[in-house]
Order: structure tokens, then C-alpha cells, then sequence
């Protein structure tokens, strides 16, 4: 196997690898005191249409809203702050190419190739926290992540719930900054 071979098929692999990852982003209210925020009701957001993953995603954010120390009221409870999530899934193309062969092209090499085209599917996780009286974002986490279409509900839950960790992993937010 040649040596461009070789690097080709470790990029490949590596990029594989990367694709899968989930990326994190976060945003909030610098103004806000966050030390005073100590209920949550929930309220819609563009929430999916499948109720086996909406109850998915509720759960995992209540058991984060729980870890940092929030309690479930009801709305007219006057909650410090209103939770929704917003799901969003978008399609994309992922094409994947391979070259082998032998030899220059001048003097009669044998060279072939082959791509393949994947339809993949990336869901992104949206959790906004909001001042109950304005209705403003005070808070606001962002997962994505390539969604596989055929993982068990076993998985489903382990995903969902790695989504919601890591989004709360940046609250409350340090009073240097937002990345």
C-alpha cells in the first residue's frame, strides 16, 4: 500500500471520528444574577413532534435543572425563570472518496476509485433559560451532534442525556465570559 494511500485512509478515519462529536456552544445575559435563580417551569419551545424523544429530552434537562440545584414549580407558581428547549434537524450530504492503484499515469498505471454518498442527519439542542416576566434569555446552551437513525432507545437515552450534561456543564456561567 502506498504511503498516500495509507494517509488518505487515516484522514478518512480520523474525520469519521470528529464527525461524530458533539459540538457545544453557550450564551447568557451578563446582566443577570444567576446566585438568585432557584425554580424553573417549563414552557414550549419548538419541541419534537415524537413524544418517546420529547420525554427524553425533558428528562435529561429536569435531572441537569435538579444537579445545579433548581426545583420544578408550576407556571403560576411565579418561577424565577421559564425552560425551553428548541429541536431542530437538518440533513446533509456526506460524501466519501478512495483511490488505489500503482504506477505513474504516463507510463500506463492502473489507477481506480469509488465515492460514496451518505444522507446524515445532525440534530441540534437548544436550552433557554428566560426571565419569566420579559420572556428574555438570560441563558442559552447548544449541543449538536450527528444523530444515528437506528440506534436502540437504550442509546437514544445515553445521547439525550450526554446532550443535556454537556450544555450544563457552562452554567452558571463563570463571571469572565462566555466563549
Amino acid at each position: 500500500m502506498r504511503i498516500s494511500n495509507i494517509v488518505t485512509t487515516v484522514g478518512l478515519a480520523l474525520s469519521a471520528a470528529t464527525a461524530s462529536a458533539q459540538s457545544v456552544t453557550y450564551d447568557y445575559d451578563k446582566s443577570a444574577d444567576f446566585s438568585k435563580l432557584k425554580t424553573y417551569a417549563w414552557t414550549t419551545g419548538t419541541n419534537v413532534a415524537d413524544q418517546l424523544n420529547h420525554k427524553r429530552i425533558v428528562s435529561s434537562i429536569d435531572a441537569q435543572m435538579t444537579a445545579k440545584g433548581f426545583t420544578l414549580v408550576s407556571r403560576d407558581s411565579a418561577p424565577d425563570v421559564l425552560v425551553a428547549y428548541h429541536a431542530r434537524f437538518d440533513k446533509n450530504l456526506e460524501i466519501n472518496g478512495f483511490e488505489n492503484g500503482f504506477g505513474a499515469p504516463r507510463f500506463g498505471a492502473s489507477r481506480s476509485g469509488r465515492a460514496t454518498v451518505d444522507e446524515v442527519t445532525t440534530g441540534t439542542l437548544v436550552v433557554d433559560l428566560m426571565d419569566p416576566n420579559t420572556r428574555s434569555v438570560l441563558w442559552s446552551g447548544i449541543a449538536a451532534k450527528e444523530l444515528d437513525a437506528k440506534a436502540k432507545p437504550e442509546k437514544k437515552d445515553k445521547n439525550a442525556a450526554k446532550a443535556a450534561e454537556k450544555i450544563f456543564a457552562n452554567y452558571p456561567p463563570k463571571a469572565h465570559g462566555a466563549n
